[in-house]
């Protein structure tokens, strides 16, 4: 995300190619954020902003250390603080002034955050602040994204004492590479194998550990091709050859990958890495084809202002739609803010600071004018740093009364009655399962032998739900329509947990039951849930497979189709389609418009009480 022209010392030749790269990658990141169906993966671009900062920063390293034989880290630091607090704060007291007038909740889960966007520590806030699941519903925070800041402002603090550690030794730069190399396959290995699909995988996504080596493998490139004089070695052909195909399988990626999938944790991050590494060891040629390519105005233009447009634009879109899907037209709207915004923050905020602004106004008002020009510039520099600071101490002043006075909301407004919920739904559940464990093995082989009715067959029948919290939300309706069945939800439950649960429940607790209901998807993808659970269960017991109905979650769109798909290839698999039934239906969800309010619970059950009457009616021998 980082533009850094400007190096130590002599400035370096200005790599134009990069301007390009770095409006694809924030163009898909954008594109992502507003669900778009060509940007699946969009969440890579901020993978190749990775990249484009480890590079360039290492650039400006190698050359401080190359003359100076050390890194002055408090003029290093104060720069990269002066590229990147400015736009930050800018956007953070608008977002706490417009956020507290029209959206409470964004609100308060700004004032929640803001802190840790500061003080360059979000990813790690994100990960180890386990706020209740309930509090935690409904859109994210807008400054969810500034996770990747974090990261790389981390990266800015500690990477650096490397080269002041090896800034003395023989064969510096050499030592320098290999190590950073070495950190970079630790990084990776450490993402792989800490991911697992059956926990939340914040920890992976967000941590610094599991994410640095796309920061490191673009210092790796600036310290093997700084001089350029390996990489001239290469023809100019092949190098666009290798650029222009590590472009296109990055977009490929981009497009077709599912930001969430295991592939990315498992080496999809690294090879997206690597692609981009080779895109900007293409570029790197004066005479390269793709860089001109990569050039052109209108992505030059993005390029610049790639900063604010990655800043500006998440806040937006939760502003104006929530982060769910939307129409073109508020889309248009969105995509024109974002360029506004951005364009004023580059303009006004992020040149002036990064060209030293600040400093050549103090260095004026500390001169001795010597010409009445002089003195009367020193007049006028006064008189605009006397505004800017009382600008400055009033819009912060506002800040904090906003952030001290105004009454903070939560996506939810019965957060301790849900948990209440949670409570008794765990209890009655425990009840059944005991009770059907002192049931004598088959005393009841065919109890519904002779049944007649709908009631009565869904009364004998004893499936197995497996869910999450909006299962959970439905449990007293669930017992009422299928008294001798079992409901086992829980809030914050991954699909992949699935397997565990239904493993217990034959092996420990006897369960021996007539079919199985499904009702996770709303708190991450699926990974392999349905194919494994479905070979679980045998081909003999029905499957029943609930749609999520999850506007804020990126997933809730492949998931769906996922399941979509599986009941159509899959025998004795039933689909229970509460994402269509529930369309146009808000009396159905509280305010965070994915669980259920006392109605929907009942549509809720009644669309897994009509799927499987369907099924259990195709056999009627088992009944009549």
């Amino acid at each position: 995300m980082i533009k850094e022209r400007k190096e130590y010392g002599k400035q370096k030749e200005y790599i134009s190619g990069i301007d390009g790269l770095r409006a694809i990658a924030v163009i898909m990141v954008f594109a992502y954020h507003l669900k778009l169906p060509f940007a699946k993966g969009g969440l890579l671009g901020v993978t190749v902003f990775f990249v484009i900062s480890g590079f360039l920063i290492t650039r400006i390293l190698l050359q401080e250390v190359n003359s100076t034989n050390t890194i002055n880290l408090k003029n290093f630091w104060i720069r990269r603080v002066r590229r990147l607090v400015p736009a930050i704060l800018v956007m953070i007291t608008a977002l706490i002034f417009v956020s507290a007038i029209f959206n409470r909740v964004l609100f308060t889960k700004t004032c929640s955050d803001f802190l840790s966007v500061l003080l360059g520590f979000n990813n790690w806030w994100q990960i180890f602040n386990h706020v209740s699941y309930f509090e935690n519903v409904g859109a994210p925070s807008p400054l969810t994204h500034c996770w990747s800041l974090a990261i790389e402002a981390q990266f800015y603090l500690l990477y650096p004492l490397l080269f002041i550690f090896l800034a003395k030794s023989k064969n510096r730069k050499e030592k320098i590479a290999l190590a950073t190399l070495i950190l970079a396959f630790i990084s990776m290995a450490l993402m792989w194998l800490l991911f697992d699909p059956a926990k939340d995988p914040s920890r992976v996504y967000y941590g610094t550990d599991t994410r640095v080596f796309s920061l490191l493998f673009g210092a790796f490139l600036a310290l093997i091709a700084g001089n350029q004089k390996g990489s001239r070695k290469t023809p100019a052909v092949l190098r666009d050859m290798i650029g222009a195909a590590s472009l296109t399988g990055l977009l490929f990626m981009m497009a077709a990958l599912d930001g969430y999938s295991s592939f990315l944790y498992r080496g999809g991050q690294g090879i997206a890495s690597i692609l981009t590494v080779l895109v900007i060891f293409s570029v790197l040629n004066k005479r390269s084809i793709l860089g001109k390519v990569l050039s052109v105005l209108p992505l030059k233009w993005i390029g610049d202002r790639s900063y604010g447009i990655y800043l500006w634009h998440y806040p937006i879109i939760l502003l104006i739609s929530g982060g769910k899907k939307s129409s073109w037209w508020i889309i248009f709207v969105e995509i024109l803010l974002t360029i506004l915004f951005s364009a004023v923050s580059y303009r006004w905020i992020e040149t002036p600071i990064r060209h030293g602004v600040m400093k050549k106004s103090i260095d004026i008002i500390n001169s001795h004018p010597r010409t009445r020009r002089e003195r009367s510039i020193q007049v006028q520099t006064i008189k605009k740093s006397l505004k800017a600071v009382l600008a400055v101490v009033i819009t912060g002043t506002a800040v904090i009364l906003c952030i001290a006075f105004i009454p903070r909301e939560k996506a939810l407004n019965n957060i301790e009655e849900l948990e209440k919920q949670a409570e008794k739904a765990k209890e009655i559940t425990g009840q059944k399962t005991a009770m059907q464990q002192a049931d004598t093995a088959g005393e009841e082989e065919n109890t519904t032998a002779n049944v007649q009715t709908e009631e009565e067959i869904l009364n004998h029948l004893n499936l197995l739900l497996i869910g999450d919290s909006i299962a959970l939300g439905a449990t007293d309706e669930f017992y009422a329509f299928f008294p001798n069945s079992i409901s086992d939800a829980a809030v914050s439950r991954y699909t992949t947990e699935s397997f565990v649960i239904y493993d217990s429940y034959v092996n420990e607790k006897g369960w021996n039951g007539d079919g199985v209901i499904f009702a996770l998807g709303s708190n991450g993808l699926l990974y392999d849930s349905l194919g494994t659970l479905r070979d679980m269960i045998g081909t003999d017991r029905p499957f029943f497979i609930i749609t999520a109905r999850a506007p804020y979650a990126s997933w809730e769109e492949s998931n769906n189709q996922e399941i979509y798909e599986f009941a159509e290839a899959t025998d004795n698999t039933y689909l229970v389609d509460w994402y269509k039934a529930s369309e146009g239906h808000s009396e159905y969800f509280v305010e965070d418009e994915t669980h259920l309010t006392a109605e929907g619970s009942k549509a809720y059950i009644e669309c897994i009480k009509t799927a499987v009457l369907q099924a259990y009616k195709k056999t009627k021998e088992n009944y009549y």
